[in-house]
């Protein structure tokens, strides 16, 4: 029978070598954790203690950078075409709070002493010559307000909407009888005589260029316009007395623009003029019939406006204005079969004055 050491030495050689086998793929850099082996003196016989747990822990794995990509991760999605933060203004709101131009005003209020001469024409069937009415060089003042109470409004449509108010009148200046000679005798007595007209319509203006820096401003406007020259009551209107006088109401319809190039700014504008009530002068009738081409109307026209501005301030601004009207209509004639007068009614002004709009 074999003694007991000697199957203690055999089972110490055999654990041995299992354990440098199991031990071989990890033994590079590592040479802690080795089994430690003790003897027994005192009985004579042999006793093995275990190896520490990290000689058969498996080896760790890489840290995440040695990792190779994973190829089931997914790039993260862009953001949708459009999207945006809550908070973010929409492009509406963000238009609305940018600073307007100088020819987009919520109100504007324009004062203009003018200086303006009328011309009444009348040419009869019976006479070759013209009858002709010259009133020139008398001072006179216009006023104007615009209103555009959506301009701040966030639809588009509705901030070109708004009121146009116009105001004009002729002071201070008679009317002798030289000026009317072709209508009254040469020694009747001067006239104290008045030039009023007034309008009052609806404007829409258009914004062509936003993003320019010489922006352009397009309007289309309708309107009620009135006429109304007279003479004072020291000047007898009796049946055998025709004088020029005027009383016109008409539908004025058109176009105007204005362009703004740094602190200058051009103005233009032109209107057709319906004339719908023409009173004809004292003793005279409307001939409206014989010609039809006036559009069923007793009279017809047009106006024709062109203004230079200087901007002085932010809201101040300072222009030179001209603007030119004329009214045509037909008179019946004297004489049963004779041809209608013809009537050609102008005026001419110039402006200088004060602009305030905010």
């Amino acid at each position: 029978m074999k003694s007991p050491k000697f199957i203690g030495i055999v089972s110490l050689v055999a654990l041995l070598a299992a354990s440098s086998a199991q031990a071989e793929p990890h033994r590079k850099g590592r040479t802690k954790g080795r089994s430690t082996k003790t003897e027994s003196s005192s009985s004579g016989s042999m006793t093995m203690v275990a190896p520490p747990s990290s000689l058969w822990a498996p080896p760790s794995p890489p840290p995440d950078s040695a990792l190779p990509p994973s190829t089931n991760s997914k790039p993260d999605a862009p953001p949708e075409a459009g999207a945006g933060s809550a908070d973010s203004p929409s492009e509406a709101e963000a238009e609305a709070d940018r600073p307007r131009v100088s020819l987009l005003p919520l109100v504007l209020f324009g004062v203009e002493p003018l200086w303006e001469g009328r011309v009444f024409r009348q040419s009869e069937g019976i006479q070759p010559d013209l009858r002709r009415y010259g009133a020139i060089g008398y001072p006179s003042f216009a006023l104007t307000g615009d209103v555009f109470p959506f301009v701040n409004v966030k639809s588009k449509f509705l901030r070109g909407f708004g009121v146009t108010l116009q105001f004009a009148r002729a002071f201070g200046f008679e009317s002798d009888g030289a000026r009317l000679a072709a209508f009254t005798d040469r020694s009747t007595p001067p006239a104290d005589t008045s030039f009023m007209r007034y309008a009052a319509g609806l404007r829409y203006r258009i914004h062509m260029n936003p993003e320019s820096e010489t922006p352009f401003v397009l309007g289309i406007s309708a309107s009620l316009r009135r006429w109304y020259f007279t003479f004072a009551p020291t000047l007898p209107l009796g049946p055998d007395l025709e004088v020029p006088t005027a009383d016109y109401q008409m539908a004025r319809f058109g176009f105007d623009g204005g362009m703004e190039v740094k602190r200058v700014t051009f103005y233009a504008a032109a209107y057709y003029l319906h004339g719908f009530s023409v009173a004809a002068p004292n003793t005279r009738a409307l001939d409206a019939a014989t010609h039809p081409y006036l559009a069923n109307a007793p009279g017809m026209g047009g106006e024709f406006r062109a203004a230079l501005g200087v901007r002085v301030a932010r809201w101040i601004e300072v222009r030179l204005s001209v603007e030119y009207a004329i009214m045509a209509y037909h008179l019946k004639p004297l004489q049963e079969g004779d041809s209608p007068d013809r009537v050609l009614d102008s005026y001419l002004s110039a402006g200088l004055g004060p602009y305030v709009s905010f």
